[in-house]
């Protein structure tokens, strides 16, 4: 049984944040739904938002921060074993983070994210963090 329960958003790593949210307005069709200045979440109705995220072009960007990447909805009733239960798979899981919110590797090194939503909002959810 999967701890995930679909895809929350996307990730991707852009230059310019201001240029960047162009773009995906005007090419992709997407509007801002959250706007957090260098992290900006877009997207439609329906569907997967994106999530835009300004990186410093100055300084590379360490292992658990680099390109594109999509992010896993942690289920609720899960969050108490999920991280672990892919660490006992042999899944490399990235230090940091927290049970409700990580980095980890597939087979091939790409890099995935699984986060619970409401995490940082509800709290219920702050032994989670």
């Amino acid at each position: 049984m999967s701890c995930f329960s679909g895809v929350y958003q996307i990730n991707v790593r852009v230059k310019e944040i201001k240029k960047a949210i162009e773009w995906y307005k005007d090419i992709l069709g997407l509007n801002v739904q959250k706007d957090h200045g260098k992290t900006v979440v877009l997207g439609q109705e329906k569907g997967i938002p994106v999530c835009l995220i300004e990186k410093d072009s100055h300084l590379p960007l360490p292992d658990n921060l680099e390109g594109t990447h999509p992010v896993f909805i942690i289920s609720s009733n899960s969050v108490e074993y999920c991280k672990q239960s892919l660490m006992d798979q042999g899944v490399t899981v990235l230090e940091g983070g927290s049970e409700g919110h990580f980095k980890f590797r597939d087979l091939d090194g790409n890099l995935l994210e699984a986060y619970l939503p409401g995490l940082y909002e509800e709290d219920r959810f702050k032994p989670y963090r």
